[in-house]
């Protein structure tokens, strides 16, 4: 579930081997003086083909500034070329970005060459149509496939900002992160963490939405790790009052006096498959992370989603998902099947259509979506073609219903995703954080996620780290009018 983080290092990016690769060149030897001289053919540098370049699994056309690498080489130089879409800044380097224009596949490929020796590396990335945005929805709407980690101070002097855009016009008076450290695996944390400055910023009203202005309001945590919380509430002295629909920004600042040896990162969701929107039911303006290396540039952090709560003086909104369970898929096949079990809360829900993220493992049989009651009466369901689904990758597909369907309040259902034995579908879902302090309106409180592998007496709350029925988690899904 993490690996992503173990190749970011204390600079809060990407680590980079720096082992280099040596090569023995032959000796020079003269020939004896009597002899006469031959002909010396100089061969090309042998190349060697090898494995695929680091890239988000899936993207979707019109997005910028996608990352993509390869280790670094000490010595090495590094040669990019891409099909269907653009470099974008410096293309000499183990690590660059690039824009995916339209829709088909972007074709990566880098030549690196080390002590004469050439590697060629490529990858291929399916490009797909922007998700549409759903403005209302009923469920969690989060997607992610595993945690990462960015630091804020360390090495680069990282600073980070968590962007969101205001739902109430009230003061904000506290917020709730994640923060993370390892006593086992280097590049999260170093020291106690430092002192972590956050300052509530206005947005600069930009297309790049930065932060800008003075701050807003500003709280302070220092010592973090000897407190041994990941999930702390941090109060504003003085709250701000904000406006609905406004952006601002978190700018999390390490102030410590020695930032680069006293660090602390924040964790976040990272969707390695990243569309546009980043998530289907909030504008990419709307809930962003943002870095910049000491005094340099704001870049967006592609694929990053920050866990966040946000208070308000009465009300709370934000990302309250802190755990990811790609390492434990459950089989959509035959008798195995997964599915959402809830009772509705607050007033009655219409839908017409329902977004589930899944991957296609094989086959190319439907995949069967059916909204049916607590009992089991059928209130609808539909057979969604696989062609929809992408093998291999997980994805957002739009199930429309035959017709408008009513979820009534305190009445309890099931969402139940199947498929004949034939085809196999996977998915995993994402664990609520209410245990760790996250409010109950930063996530779906309404339900949590099942599973069988034995048909309708086999259902069970998911599996993981070796404790069975958990019900803090739900699929990726959304109901949508």
């Amino acid at each position: 579930m993490r690996t992503l983080e173990t190749l970011l290092t204390a600079a809060g990016i990407l680590a980079m081997g720096c082992a280099g690769r040596t090569a023995q060149g032959a000796a020079n030897s003269q020939p004896a003086p009597t002899a006469p001289a031959a002909n010396v053919v100089t061969p090309a540098a042998p190349v060697v083909n090898t494995g695929a370049i680091t890239t988000p699994a899936l993207v979707s056309a019109g997005m910028t500034q996608i990352m993509a690498y390869v280790s670094a080489k000490a010595g090495a130089t590094y040669a990019w070329s891409i099909s269907n879409g653009t470099l974008a800044g410096v293309t000499q380097n183990a690590m660059v970005y690039y824009n995916a224009l339209a829709a088909g596949t972007v074709t990566l490929t880098c030549r690196e060459t080390v002590a004469g020796v050439a590697t060629n590396f490529a990858q291929s990335v399916p490009v797909v149509a922007a998700t549409p945005l759903a403005p209302v929805h009923y469920g969690p709407g989060f997607s992610a496939d595993s945690l990462a980690n960015t630091v804020v101070g360390g090495p680069s002097a990282n600073v980070v900002s968590y962007r969101f855009q205001a739902a109430c016009t009230l003061p904000l008076e506290a917020i709730r992160v994640f923060f993370i450290w390892s006593a086992t695996e280097l590049g999260y944390a170093a020291g106690q963490g430092g002192t972590i400055r956050v300052d509530l910023m206005a947005d600069d009203g930009s297309a790049a939405h930065n932060p800008a202005g003075v701050a807003l309001a500003t709280t302070t945590i220092l010592n973090i790790i000897g407190r041994d919380d990941f999930y702390p509430r941090m109060t504003f002295a003085h709250p701000a009052a904000l406006q609905a629909g406004a952006f601002y920004h978190l700018v999390f600042t390490n102030v410590d006096p020695l930032p680069s040896s006293n660090y602390i990162s924040l964790d976040a969701l990272y969707t390695d498959a990243q569309t546009a929107p980043m998530q289907p039911v909030v504008a990419d303006a709307a809930l962003a992370m943002l870095i910049k290396s000491g005094t340099g540039a704001w870049k967006l952090r592609q694929g990053y989603t920050p866990t966040l709560e946000l208070d308000y003086a009465g009300a709370s909104q934000g990302n309250g998902y802190m755990e990811v369970w790609s390492t434990n898929p459950k089989a959509i096949s035959g008798a195995a099947s997964v599915r959402e079990v809830f009772k509705v809360s607050g007033a009655s829900r219409t839908f017409s259509k329902v977004l589930v993220r899944l991957e296609r493992t094989s086959g190319t049989g439907p995949l069967t979506v059916r909204v049916e009651e607590g009992d089991g009466a059928l209130v609808t369901q539909v057979a969604v073609p696989a062609a929809d689904f992408l093998v291999g990758v997980p994805s957002w597909v739009t199930v429309p219903f035959p017709q408008t369907c009513v979820l009534n309040s305190g009445i309890a259902y099931h969402l139940v995703l199947a498929s004949a034995a034939d085809t196999v579908y996977s998915a995993f879902p994402l664990r609520r954080g209410q245990d760790k302090g996250f409010s109950a309106a930063t996530v779906f409180a309404d339900g949590y996620a099942q599973f069988t592998t034995t048909g309708p007496a086999g259902w069970t709350g998911w599996d993981m780290w070796g404790t069975p029925n958990l019900t803090d988690s739900d699929l990726q899904f959304a109901f949508l009018p």
